[in-house]
Protein backbone atom coordinates (compact mmCIF):
# COMPACT_ATOMS: atom_id res chain seq x y z
CA UNK A 1 0.00 0.00 0.00
CA UNK A 2 1.33 3.43 -0.88
CA UNK A 3 0.70 6.46 1.34
CA UNK A 4 -2.24 8.59 0.30
CA UNK A 5 -1.26 12.11 -0.73
CA UNK A 6 -2.86 15.05 1.04
CA UNK A 7 -6.17 15.74 -0.57
CA UNK A 8 -9.89 16.09 -0.13
CA UNK A 9 -10.32 13.36 2.48
CA UNK A 10 -9.70 15.73 5.40
CA UNK A 11 -6.92 17.70 7.07
CA UNK A 12 -5.77 14.80 9.28
CA UNK A 13 -5.50 12.38 6.36
CA UNK A 14 -1.71 12.13 6.79
CA UNK A 15 -2.16 10.61 10.25
CA UNK A 16 -4.65 7.99 9.08
CA UNK A 17 -2.42 7.06 6.11
CA UNK A 18 0.54 6.67 8.46
CA UNK A 19 -1.44 4.38 10.78
CA UNK A 20 -2.62 2.27 7.84
CA UNK A 21 0.94 1.83 6.59
CA UNK A 22 2.10 0.96 10.12
CA UNK A 23 -0.45 -1.85 10.19
CA UNK A 24 0.73 -3.12 6.78
CA UNK A 25 4.53 -2.85 6.96
CA UNK A 26 6.22 -0.57 9.51
CA UNK A 27 9.61 -1.24 7.89
CA UNK A 28 8.56 -0.41 4.35
CA UNK A 29 9.26 2.63 2.21
CA UNK A 30 5.58 3.57 2.11
CA UNK A 31 5.49 3.73 5.89
CA UNK A 32 8.53 5.99 5.93
CA UNK A 33 6.95 8.32 3.36
CA UNK A 34 3.69 8.51 5.34
CA UNK A 35 5.57 9.20 8.56
CA UNK A 36 7.52 11.99 6.88
CA UNK A 37 4.26 13.53 5.70
CA UNK A 38 2.99 13.61 9.29
CA UNK A 39 6.25 15.19 10.45
CA UNK A 40 6.07 17.88 7.78
CA UNK A 41 2.45 18.72 8.59
CA UNK A 42 2.99 18.97 12.35
CA UNK A 43 6.20 20.96 11.94
CA UNK A 44 4.35 23.44 9.74
CA UNK A 45 1.57 23.87 12.29
CA UNK A 46 2.10 22.54 15.80
CA UNK A 47 -1.52 23.19 16.71
CA UNK A 48 -3.06 22.23 13.38
CA UNK A 49 -5.48 19.41 12.58
CA UNK A 50 -2.75 16.74 12.31
CA UNK A 51 -1.31 17.69 15.70
CA UNK A 52 -4.77 17.69 17.29
CA UNK A 53 -5.54 14.32 15.71
CA UNK A 54 -2.36 12.84 17.19
CA UNK A 55 -3.18 14.25 20.63
CA UNK A 56 -6.68 12.75 20.46
CA UNK A 57 -5.34 9.35 19.42
CA UNK A 58 -2.80 9.40 22.24
CA UNK A 59 -5.65 9.80 24.72
CA UNK A 60 -8.42 7.64 23.29
CA UNK A 61 -7.22 5.08 20.72
CA UNK A 62 -6.65 1.42 21.44
CA UNK A 63 -3.43 0.45 23.22
CA UNK A 64 -1.09 -0.37 20.34
CA UNK A 65 -2.15 2.74 18.41
CA UNK A 66 -1.67 4.95 21.47
CA UNK A 67 1.85 3.66 21.99
CA UNK A 68 2.76 4.25 18.36
CA UNK A 69 1.34 7.77 18.49
CA UNK A 70 3.12 8.65 21.74
CA UNK A 71 6.43 7.45 20.30
CA UNK A 72 5.84 9.58 17.21
CA UNK A 73 5.08 12.58 19.44
CA UNK A 74 8.36 11.90 21.26
CA UNK A 75 10.26 11.91 17.98
CA UNK A 76 8.51 15.11 16.94
CA UNK A 77 9.36 16.79 20.25
CA UNK A 78 13.07 16.09 19.85
CA UNK A 79 13.39 18.62 17.05
CA UNK A 80 10.56 21.04 17.83
CA UNK A 81 11.05 24.64 18.92
CA UNK A 82 7.81 24.74 20.90
CA UNK A 83 7.27 21.58 22.94
CA UNK A 84 4.52 22.90 25.20
CA UNK A 85 1.71 20.86 23.65
CA UNK A 86 3.79 17.68 23.79
CA UNK A 87 4.56 18.27 27.47
CA UNK A 88 0.86 18.81 28.22
CA UNK A 89 -0.04 15.55 26.51
CA UNK A 90 2.67 13.69 28.42
CA UNK A 91 1.61 15.06 31.81
CA UNK A 92 -1.98 14.04 31.20
CA UNK A 93 -0.96 10.49 30.24
CA UNK A 94 1.35 9.88 33.20
CA UNK A 95 -1.73 8.83 35.18
CA UNK A 96 -3.10 6.54 32.47
CA UNK A 97 -4.36 3.12 33.67
CA UNK A 98 -2.06 1.24 31.24
CA UNK A 99 1.54 0.84 32.48
CA UNK A 100 2.89 0.79 28.91
CA UNK A 101 1.23 4.13 28.20
CA UNK A 102 2.62 5.63 31.42
CA UNK A 103 6.11 4.54 30.44
CA UNK A 104 5.77 5.98 26.94
CA UNK A 105 4.39 9.23 28.41
CA UNK A 106 7.38 9.48 30.74
CA UNK A 107 9.75 9.32 27.78
CA UNK A 108 7.68 11.96 25.98
CA UNK A 109 7.87 14.29 28.97
CA UNK A 110 11.62 13.80 29.34
CA UNK A 111 12.00 14.82 25.69
CA UNK A 112 9.52 17.71 25.77
CA UNK A 113 10.33 19.24 29.18
CA UNK A 114 13.39 17.81 30.91
CA UNK A 115 13.24 20.30 33.78
CA UNK A 116 9.64 19.36 34.61
CA UNK A 117 10.49 15.66 34.33
CA UNK A 118 13.38 16.04 36.78
CA UNK A 119 11.17 18.03 39.14
CA UNK A 120 8.52 15.30 39.18
CA UNK A 121 11.11 12.56 39.61
CA UNK A 122 12.96 14.13 42.52
CA UNK A 123 10.06 15.84 44.36
CA UNK A 124 9.98 14.76 48.01
CA UNK A 125 7.22 12.48 49.31
CA UNK A 126 4.72 13.38 51.98
CA UNK A 127 6.23 11.14 54.63
CA UNK A 128 8.84 8.45 55.39
CA UNK A 129 8.64 5.59 52.91
CA UNK A 130 6.31 7.44 50.53
CA UNK A 131 6.97 7.40 46.80
CA UNK A 132 8.46 10.80 45.95
CA UNK A 133 6.28 13.17 43.98
CA UNK A 134 2.80 12.44 42.67
CA UNK A 135 3.72 9.61 40.30
CA UNK A 136 3.33 5.87 40.64
CA UNK A 137 6.46 3.65 40.63
CA UNK A 138 6.09 2.65 36.96
CA UNK A 139 6.05 6.24 35.71
CA UNK A 140 8.83 7.34 38.07
CA UNK A 141 11.13 4.54 36.96
CA UNK A 142 10.43 5.32 33.30
CA UNK A 143 11.22 8.98 33.95
CA UNK A 144 14.52 7.98 35.56
CA UNK A 145 15.40 5.77 32.60
CA UNK A 146 14.47 8.44 30.07
CA UNK A 147 16.49 11.14 31.83
CA UNK A 148 19.54 8.98 32.58
CA UNK A 149 19.81 7.61 29.05
CA UNK A 150 20.93 11.12 28.00
CA UNK A 151 23.52 11.40 30.76
CA UNK A 152 23.45 13.66 33.78
CA UNK A 153 25.85 12.42 36.43
CA UNK A 154 24.50 14.88 38.97
CA UNK A 155 21.01 13.44 38.65
CA UNK A 156 22.36 9.90 38.85
CA UNK A 157 24.20 10.73 42.06
CA UNK A 158 20.97 11.98 43.67
CA UNK A 159 18.96 8.97 42.50
CA UNK A 160 21.38 6.50 44.10
CA UNK A 161 19.69 7.24 47.44
CA UNK A 162 16.13 7.10 46.08
CA UNK A 163 13.46 5.20 48.03
CA UNK A 164 12.70 2.93 45.04
CA UNK A 165 15.27 0.11 44.60
CA UNK A 166 14.66 0.05 40.83
CA UNK A 167 15.47 3.76 40.51
CA UNK A 168 18.59 3.30 42.67
CA UNK A 169 19.60 0.35 40.50
CA UNK A 170 19.16 2.27 37.24
CA UNK A 171 21.39 5.03 38.61
CA UNK A 172 24.13 2.61 39.73
CA UNK A 173 27.15 2.86 37.37
CA UNK A 174 28.26 -0.76 37.81
CA UNK A 175 27.34 -4.03 39.59
CA UNK A 176 29.65 -3.29 42.49
CA UNK A 177 28.78 -3.45 46.19
CA UNK A 178 26.30 -5.54 48.12
CA UNK A 179 23.71 -2.77 48.17
CA UNK A 180 23.61 -2.61 44.36
CA UNK A 181 23.42 -6.40 44.09
CA UNK A 182 20.58 -6.47 46.61
CA UNK A 183 18.69 -3.89 44.55
CA UNK A 184 19.37 -5.98 41.46
CA UNK A 185 17.89 -9.09 43.05
CA UNK A 186 14.86 -7.16 44.29
CA UNK A 187 14.06 -4.90 41.34
CA UNK A 188 16.18 -5.87 38.32
CA UNK A 189 13.19 -7.28 36.45
CA UNK A 190 11.49 -3.87 36.45
CA UNK A 191 14.14 -2.11 34.33
CA UNK A 192 13.37 -1.60 30.62
CA UNK A 193 9.65 -2.32 30.75
CA UNK A 194 7.41 -2.41 27.65
CA UNK A 195 6.32 0.98 26.39
CA UNK A 196 9.70 2.61 27.02
CA UNK A 197 11.39 4.23 24.05
CA UNK A 198 14.57 2.29 24.92
CA UNK A 199 14.04 -1.05 26.63
CA UNK A 200 17.56 -1.68 27.88
CA UNK A 201 17.81 -3.95 30.90
CA UNK A 202 20.34 -3.04 33.55
CA UNK A 203 22.99 -5.47 32.28
CA UNK A 204 22.90 -3.74 28.89
CA UNK A 205 23.21 -0.32 30.57
CA UNK A 206 26.23 -1.47 32.58
CA UNK A 207 27.78 -3.10 29.53
CA UNK A 208 27.55 0.05 27.40
CA UNK A 209 29.03 2.11 30.20
CA UNK A 210 31.81 -0.44 30.74
CA UNK A 211 32.75 -0.35 27.05
CA UNK A 212 33.47 3.38 27.47
CA UNK A 213 34.98 3.55 30.94
CA UNK A 214 36.07 0.15 32.29
CA UNK A 215 38.91 -2.24 31.66
CA UNK A 216 37.70 -5.36 29.87
CA UNK A 217 39.01 -7.67 32.63
CA UNK A 218 36.84 -5.77 35.12
CA UNK A 219 33.81 -6.29 32.91
CA UNK A 220 34.56 -10.02 32.66
CA UNK A 221 34.81 -10.20 36.44
CA UNK A 222 31.38 -8.58 36.75
CA UNK A 223 29.88 -11.18 34.42
CA UNK A 224 31.47 -14.01 36.41
CA UNK A 225 30.16 -12.66 39.70
CA UNK A 226 26.62 -12.07 38.42
CA UNK A 227 26.40 -15.47 36.72
CA UNK A 228 27.09 -17.18 40.05
CA UNK A 229 24.26 -15.46 41.88
CA UNK A 230 21.13 -17.63 42.25
CA UNK A 231 18.58 -14.96 41.27
CA UNK A 232 17.11 -14.59 37.79
CA UNK A 233 17.69 -10.79 37.57
CA UNK A 234 21.39 -11.24 38.40
CA UNK A 235 21.89 -14.03 35.87
CA UNK A 236 20.00 -12.12 33.21
CA UNK A 237 22.21 -9.10 33.90
CA UNK A 238 25.25 -11.36 33.44
CA UNK A 239 23.97 -12.44 30.02
CA UNK A 240 23.13 -8.90 28.90
CA UNK A 241 26.45 -7.55 30.16
CA UNK A 242 28.28 -10.35 28.34
CA UNK A 243 26.46 -9.47 25.11
CA UNK A 244 27.71 -5.89 25.27
CA UNK A 245 31.23 -7.03 26.10
CA UNK A 246 31.29 -9.38 23.11
CA UNK A 247 30.10 -6.59 20.85
CA UNK A 248 33.01 -4.43 22.01
CA UNK A 249 36.06 -6.62 22.75
CA UNK A 250 37.47 -9.35 20.55
CA UNK A 251 38.67 -11.46 23.49
CA UNK A 252 35.26 -11.48 25.16
CA UNK A 253 33.77 -14.68 23.64
CA UNK A 254 36.64 -16.88 24.81
CA UNK A 255 36.74 -15.14 28.19
CA UNK A 256 33.00 -15.31 28.87
CA UNK A 257 31.89 -18.67 27.47
CA UNK A 258 33.00 -20.50 30.67
CA UNK A 259 30.74 -18.23 32.73
CA UNK A 260 27.71 -18.39 30.45
CA UNK A 261 27.90 -22.09 29.56
CA UNK A 262 26.36 -23.23 32.90
CA UNK A 263 23.42 -20.87 32.32
CA UNK A 264 22.40 -22.76 29.17
CA UNK A 265 20.72 -25.35 31.40
CA UNK A 266 18.82 -22.72 33.41
CA UNK A 267 15.16 -22.75 32.27
CA UNK A 268 14.81 -19.03 33.06
CA UNK A 269 17.99 -17.53 31.62
CA UNK A 270 18.90 -20.37 29.26
CA UNK A 271 17.10 -18.95 26.19
CA UNK A 272 18.85 -15.59 26.61
CA UNK A 273 22.22 -17.33 27.05
CA UNK A 274 21.60 -19.33 23.86
CA UNK A 275 20.91 -16.13 21.92
CA UNK A 276 23.99 -14.32 23.24
CA UNK A 277 26.41 -17.23 22.81
CA UNK A 278 24.90 -18.11 19.43
CA UNK A 279 25.30 -14.54 18.19
CA UNK A 280 29.09 -14.94 18.17
CA UNK A 281 30.80 -17.32 15.75
CA UNK A 282 33.65 -17.93 18.18
CA UNK A 283 31.37 -18.55 21.15
CA UNK A 284 29.25 -20.91 19.05
CA UNK A 285 32.29 -22.97 18.11
CA UNK A 286 33.35 -23.17 21.75
CA UNK A 287 30.00 -24.54 22.93
CA UNK A 288 28.60 -26.13 19.78
CA UNK A 289 27.82 -29.45 21.50
CA UNK A 290 25.75 -27.76 24.19
CA UNK A 291 23.90 -25.72 21.55
CA UNK A 292 23.23 -28.86 19.50
CA UNK A 293 21.75 -30.69 22.48
CA UNK A 294 18.29 -30.37 24.03
CA UNK A 295 17.54 -27.51 26.35
CA UNK A 296 15.46 -24.36 26.88
CA UNK A 297 15.37 -21.90 23.98
CA UNK A 298 17.35 -24.17 21.70
CA UNK A 299 15.50 -24.73 18.42
CA UNK A 300 15.61 -21.41 16.59
CA UNK A 301 18.52 -19.43 18.05
CA UNK A 302 20.76 -22.49 18.31
CA UNK A 303 19.87 -23.63 14.79
CA UNK A 304 20.86 -20.29 13.28
CA UNK A 305 24.08 -20.22 15.31
CA UNK A 306 25.13 -23.74 14.30
CA UNK A 307 24.27 -23.13 10.65
CA UNK A 308 26.39 -19.98 10.59
CA UNK A 309 29.48 -22.01 11.53
CA UNK A 310 28.64 -24.74 8.97
CA UNK A 311 27.33 -27.41 11.34
CA UNK A 312 25.13 -29.62 9.18
CA UNK A 313 23.13 -30.79 12.19
CA UNK A 314 21.27 -27.50 11.83
CA UNK A 315 20.02 -28.22 8.30
CA UNK A 316 16.67 -29.95 9.03
CA UNK A 317 15.53 -27.32 11.54
CA UNK A 318 16.79 -24.48 9.33
CA UNK A 319 14.64 -25.83 6.50
CA UNK A 320 11.59 -25.64 8.77
CA UNK A 321 12.47 -22.08 9.79
CA UNK A 322 12.91 -20.97 6.17
CA UNK A 323 9.74 -22.71 5.05
CA UNK A 324 7.63 -20.91 7.66
CA UNK A 325 9.30 -17.50 7.23
CA UNK A 326 10.55 -17.37 10.82
CA UNK A 327 13.72 -15.56 11.95
CA UNK A 328 13.69 -12.96 9.21
CA UNK A 329 16.87 -12.06 7.36
CA UNK A 330 19.08 -14.13 9.66
CA UNK A 331 18.21 -17.22 7.65
CA UNK A 332 20.26 -15.99 4.68
CA UNK A 333 23.40 -15.71 6.79
CA UNK A 334 22.70 -19.16 8.22
CA UNK A 335 22.28 -20.58 4.70
CA UNK A 336 25.59 -18.98 3.73
CA UNK A 337 27.31 -20.88 6.53
CA UNK A 338 25.95 -24.22 5.35
CA UNK A 339 26.67 -23.41 1.69
CA UNK A 340 30.35 -23.12 2.62
CA UNK A 341 30.53 -26.78 3.70
CA UNK A 342 32.09 -28.91 0.92
CA UNK A 343 29.69 -31.54 -0.37
CA UNK A 344 26.70 -30.31 1.64
CA UNK A 345 23.34 -31.33 0.14
CA UNK A 346 21.39 -28.09 0.05
CA UNK A 347 18.43 -29.48 -1.93
CA UNK A 348 16.09 -29.49 1.12
CA UNK A 349 17.02 -25.89 1.91
CA UNK A 350 16.41 -24.81 -1.68
CA UNK A 351 13.01 -26.53 -1.64
CA UNK A 352 12.12 -24.78 1.63
CA UNK A 353 13.09 -21.38 0.19
CA UNK A 354 11.00 -21.99 -2.94
CA UNK A 355 8.00 -22.74 -0.71
CA UNK A 356 8.64 -19.53 1.26
CA UNK A 357 8.43 -17.45 -1.93
CA UNK A 358 4.64 -17.72 -1.69
CA UNK A 359 4.36 -16.55 1.93
CA UNK A 360 2.17 -13.43 2.23
CA UNK A 361 4.40 -11.16 4.35
CA UNK A 362 5.85 -8.05 2.70
CA UNK A 363 9.44 -9.26 3.16
CA UNK A 364 8.98 -13.05 3.02
CA UNK A 365 9.81 -13.40 -0.68
CA UNK A 366 12.89 -11.18 -0.33
CA UNK A 367 14.19 -13.31 2.55
CA UNK A 368 13.58 -16.52 0.62
CA UNK A 369 15.49 -15.09 -2.35
CA UNK A 370 18.38 -14.19 -0.04
CA UNK A 371 18.53 -17.84 1.07
CA UNK A 372 18.55 -19.01 -2.55
CA UNK A 373 21.29 -16.51 -3.39
CA UNK A 374 23.40 -17.89 -0.53
CA UNK A 375 22.97 -21.38 -1.97
CA UNK A 376 24.46 -20.24 -5.30
CA UNK A 377 24.65 -22.89 -8.02
CA UNK A 378 22.94 -25.39 -5.69
CA UNK A 379 19.71 -23.39 -6.17
CA UNK A 380 19.49 -24.47 -9.85
CA UNK A 381 16.32 -26.50 -9.23
CA UNK A 382 14.56 -23.24 -8.31
CA UNK A 383 15.10 -21.76 -11.79
CA UNK A 384 11.64 -22.60 -13.22
CA UNK A 385 9.95 -20.80 -10.32
CA UNK A 386 12.37 -17.88 -10.57
CA UNK A 387 11.71 -17.54 -14.30
CA UNK A 388 7.96 -17.30 -13.66
CA UNK A 389 8.62 -14.56 -11.11
CA UNK A 390 10.97 -12.81 -13.51
CA UNK A 391 8.23 -12.66 -16.14
CA UNK A 392 6.31 -10.40 -13.75
CA UNK A 393 8.93 -7.69 -14.28
CA UNK A 394 8.30 -7.37 -17.99
CA UNK A 395 6.41 -4.26 -19.19
CA UNK A 396 2.69 -4.91 -19.31
CA UNK A 397 2.88 -8.10 -17.25
CA UNK A 398 0.59 -8.18 -14.19
CA UNK A 399 3.41 -8.92 -11.79
CA UNK A 400 2.38 -6.10 -9.49
CA UNK A 401 4.37 -4.06 -7.00
CA UNK A 402 5.23 -7.13 -4.89
CA UNK A 403 7.31 -8.57 -7.75
CA UNK A 404 8.94 -5.20 -8.44
CA UNK A 405 9.91 -4.83 -4.78
CA UNK A 406 12.33 -7.73 -4.92
CA UNK A 407 13.37 -7.43 -8.59
CA UNK A 408 17.01 -6.74 -7.72
CA UNK A 409 17.19 -9.73 -5.39
CA UNK A 410 15.58 -12.01 -7.98
CA UNK A 411 18.10 -11.01 -10.63
CA UNK A 412 20.97 -11.41 -8.16
CA UNK A 413 19.85 -14.99 -7.38
CA UNK A 414 19.84 -15.91 -11.06
CA UNK A 415 23.33 -14.48 -11.43
CA UNK A 416 24.52 -16.45 -8.38
CA UNK A 417 23.13 -19.68 -9.88
CA UNK A 418 25.12 -19.06 -13.06
CA UNK A 419 24.91 -21.14 -16.27
CA UNK A 420 22.17 -23.38 -14.86
CA UNK A 421 19.87 -20.34 -15.03
CA UNK A 422 20.15 -20.14 -18.84
CA UNK A 423 16.36 -20.38 -19.18
CA UNK A 424 16.14 -16.89 -17.67
CA UNK A 425 18.37 -15.21 -20.27
CA UNK A 426 15.63 -14.27 -22.80
CA UNK A 427 13.66 -12.57 -20.05
CA UNK A 428 16.73 -10.86 -18.60
CA UNK A 429 17.50 -9.47 -22.05
CA UNK A 430 14.00 -7.93 -22.10
CA UNK A 431 14.32 -6.17 -18.75
CA UNK A 432 15.72 -2.62 -18.79
CA UNK A 433 19.07 -2.37 -16.99
CA UNK A 434 17.64 0.22 -14.61
CA UNK A 435 14.05 -0.95 -14.55
CA UNK A 436 11.79 -0.69 -11.48
CA UNK A 437 13.31 -2.39 -8.47
CA UNK A 438 16.56 -3.34 -10.21
CA UNK A 439 19.99 -2.30 -8.98
CA UNK A 440 22.60 -0.69 -11.20
CA UNK A 441 24.94 -3.25 -12.75
CA UNK A 442 23.21 -6.33 -11.31
CA UNK A 443 21.25 -7.15 -14.44
CA UNK A 444 24.31 -6.82 -16.66
CA UNK A 445 26.47 -9.02 -14.42
CA UNK A 446 23.71 -11.61 -14.13
CA UNK A 447 23.52 -11.87 -17.93
CA UNK A 448 27.29 -12.23 -18.18
CA UNK A 449 27.56 -14.87 -15.43
CA UNK A 450 24.68 -16.93 -16.77
CA UNK A 451 25.72 -16.84 -20.42
CA UNK A 452 29.47 -17.14 -19.87
CA UNK A 453 29.72 -15.13 -23.10
CA UNK A 454 32.75 -12.86 -23.41
CA UNK A 455 31.05 -10.95 -26.23
CA UNK A 456 28.28 -9.88 -23.86
CA UNK A 457 30.91 -8.74 -21.40
CA UNK A 458 32.77 -6.78 -24.07
CA UNK A 459 29.57 -5.11 -25.25
CA UNK A 460 28.60 -4.06 -21.74
CA UNK A 461 32.12 -2.83 -20.99
CA UNK A 462 32.01 -0.64 -24.09
CA UNK A 463 28.95 1.22 -22.81
CA UNK A 464 30.50 2.28 -19.50
CA UNK A 465 31.88 5.70 -18.77
CA UNK A 466 33.91 7.08 -15.88
CA UNK A 467 31.17 7.61 -13.28
CA UNK A 468 31.86 5.82 -9.96
CA UNK A 469 29.00 3.40 -10.61
CA UNK A 470 30.37 2.61 -14.07
CA UNK A 471 33.87 2.15 -12.67
CA UNK A 472 32.59 -0.40 -10.14
CA UNK A 473 30.80 -2.39 -12.84
CA UNK A 474 33.80 -2.18 -15.19
CA UNK A 475 36.00 -3.55 -12.41
CA UNK A 476 33.70 -6.56 -12.00
CA UNK A 477 33.51 -7.20 -15.75
CA UNK A 478 37.29 -6.99 -16.19
CA UNK A 479 37.77 -9.34 -13.26
CA UNK A 480 35.29 -11.76 -14.84
CA UNK A 481 37.04 -11.55 -18.22
CA UNK A 482 40.39 -12.26 -16.55
CA UNK A 483 38.90 -15.39 -14.95
CA UNK A 484 37.18 -16.52 -18.17
CA UNK A 485 39.76 -16.61 -20.90
CA UNK A 486 42.17 -13.90 -19.82
CA UNK A 487 42.73 -10.25 -20.67
CA UNK A 488 43.37 -8.73 -24.06
CA UNK A 489 45.85 -5.85 -24.50
CA UNK A 490 43.02 -3.30 -24.65
CA UNK A 491 41.70 -4.61 -21.31
CA UNK A 492 45.09 -4.09 -19.69
CA UNK A 493 45.28 -0.60 -21.17
CA UNK A 494 41.89 0.24 -19.70
CA UNK A 495 42.91 -1.14 -16.31
CA UNK A 496 46.01 1.03 -16.24
CA UNK A 497 44.05 4.06 -17.35
CA UNK A 498 41.48 3.55 -14.58
CA UNK A 499 43.94 2.49 -11.88
CA UNK A 500 44.23 6.02 -10.49
CA UNK A 501 40.64 5.65 -9.29
CA UNK A 502 41.99 3.01 -6.87
CA UNK A 503 38.95 0.73 -7.04
CA UNK A 504 40.09 -2.44 -5.25
CA UNK A 505 38.97 -4.81 -8.00
CA UNK A 506 40.73 -2.81 -10.73
CA UNK A 507 43.99 -2.93 -8.80
CA UNK A 508 43.65 -6.65 -8.07
CA UNK A 509 43.07 -7.52 -11.71
CA UNK A 510 46.20 -5.58 -12.64
CA UNK A 511 48.31 -7.39 -10.06
CA UNK A 512 46.99 -10.92 -10.44
CA UNK A 513 46.37 -11.05 -14.19
CA UNK A 514 48.35 -8.25 -15.86
CA UNK A 515 51.59 -8.82 -14.01
CA UNK A 516 51.92 -5.38 -12.42
CA UNK A 517 53.78 -5.15 -9.11
CA UNK A 518 51.67 -4.31 -6.02
CA UNK A 519 53.65 -1.29 -4.87
CA UNK A 520 53.40 2.43 -4.27
CA UNK A 521 50.38 4.59 -3.44
CA UNK A 522 47.99 2.20 -5.20
CA UNK A 523 49.00 -0.66 -2.92
CA UNK A 524 48.75 1.59 0.14
CA UNK A 525 45.24 2.63 -0.93
CA UNK A 526 44.32 -1.01 -1.39
CA UNK A 527 45.52 -1.86 2.12
CA UNK A 528 43.30 0.89 3.51
CA UNK A 529 40.33 -1.25 2.52
CA UNK A 530 41.28 -3.96 5.01
CA UNK A 531 39.45 -2.11 7.77
CA UNK A 532 36.72 -0.29 5.87
CA UNK A 533 34.10 -0.45 3.13
CA UNK A 534 33.30 -4.13 3.80
CA UNK A 535 36.18 -5.17 1.50
CA UNK A 536 38.33 -6.63 4.29
CA UNK A 537 37.88 -10.38 3.59
CA UNK A 538 38.25 -9.77 -0.16
CA UNK A 539 41.48 -7.82 0.42
CA UNK A 540 42.78 -10.65 2.58
CA UNK A 541 42.08 -13.27 -0.09
CA UNK A 542 43.94 -11.18 -2.65
CA UNK A 543 46.94 -10.64 -0.38
CA UNK A 544 47.11 -14.39 0.29
CA UNK A 545 47.04 -15.04 -3.48
CA UNK A 546 49.85 -12.52 -4.02
CA UNK A 547 52.03 -14.45 -1.57
CA UNK A 548 55.52 -13.02 -0.97
CA UNK A 549 54.72 -10.00 -3.17
CA UNK A 550 52.30 -8.91 -0.42
CA UNK A 551 55.01 -8.80 2.26
CA UNK A 552 54.78 -4.99 2.56
CA UNK A 553 51.28 -5.54 3.97
CA UNK A 554 52.52 -7.49 7.00
CA UNK A 555 52.79 -4.52 9.43
CA UNK A 556 49.25 -3.40 8.56
CA UNK A 557 47.87 -6.92 8.91
CA UNK A 558 49.64 -7.53 12.22
CA UNK A 559 48.31 -4.29 13.66
CA UNK A 560 44.77 -5.21 12.53
CA UNK A 561 45.09 -8.72 13.97
CA UNK A 562 46.30 -7.39 17.33
CA UNK A 563 43.40 -4.97 17.81
CA UNK A 564 41.59 -5.50 21.11
CA UNK A 565 38.48 -3.64 20.04
CA UNK A 566 36.07 -4.69 17.34
CA UNK A 567 36.33 -2.85 14.03
CA UNK A 568 33.20 -0.74 13.39
CA UNK A 569 31.09 -2.13 10.55
CA UNK A 570 28.00 0.14 10.62
CA UNK A 571 25.56 -2.56 9.52
CA UNK A 572 22.80 -1.53 11.92
CA UNK A 573 22.76 -4.76 13.92
CA UNK A 574 25.39 -5.19 16.67
CA UNK A 575 25.34 -8.99 16.47
CA UNK A 576 25.88 -8.95 12.72
CA UNK A 577 28.65 -6.37 13.10
CA UNK A 578 30.35 -8.59 15.68
CA UNK A 579 30.25 -11.60 13.37
CA UNK A 580 31.64 -9.58 10.46
CA UNK A 581 34.53 -8.50 12.67
CA UNK A 582 35.08 -12.12 13.68
CA UNK A 583 35.19 -13.18 10.04
CA UNK A 584 37.57 -10.34 9.23
CA UNK A 585 39.88 -11.15 12.15
CA UNK A 586 39.98 -14.80 11.07
CA UNK A 587 40.71 -13.81 7.46
CA UNK A 588 43.53 -11.52 8.59
CA UNK A 589 45.12 -14.25 10.72
CA UNK A 590 44.88 -16.75 7.85
CA UNK A 591 46.43 -14.27 5.42
CA UNK A 592 49.30 -13.56 7.79
CA UNK A 593 50.11 -17.27 8.06
CA UNK A 594 50.06 -17.72 4.29
CA UNK A 595 52.28 -14.73 3.54
CA UNK A 596 54.73 -15.54 6.33
CA UNK A 597 55.08 -19.18 5.27
CA UNK A 598 55.12 -18.63 1.49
Amino acid sequence: MTPRPPGPRGPADHVDAWLEEAAQDPAGHAYGAARSAVFDAVRRDGDGPEARRLAALAADARGDVRLRVIRLLTDLASGAEDRTAAARTALRLLADPAPTVRRAAAWLLAEADRARAEELLTAPGDGPGDTPGALDPVARLALAEALLVRGGEGLAERLRTDTDPAVRLRAAPAPEGEAVLADLDAAGARIGGPGSRVTWRIGTVWGMKASRTADESTCYAWVARLALRPTEPARRAAVDLAAEAMHHWRAAPAALVPHLRPLLADPRTGPAAVRVLGASLEATRLCREELAGPGPGRPEAATLALARIGDLRALPELCRIVRTGASGWQTAEAAQGLAGVPGADLAPLVAAAVTALDLPGPHDAGRALAVLSACGAAAARAVPVLVRLLAGLLPGHPGGPRTTRYAGSLIAVLGAIGPAAAAALPLLDSIPANGPGTRAGHTAMARIRISGDRRRAETELGTLGDRPRDTALAARILEWLADHGGLEPHHVARLRADADRAHPRLLVTLWLYAGDEPTGPAFDAFLDHVLRDGFGPYVCRVLAALGPAASPSLPTLRAAADQRLRIPMYLGDPDEEMREDERLAEAIRTTLRRIETA
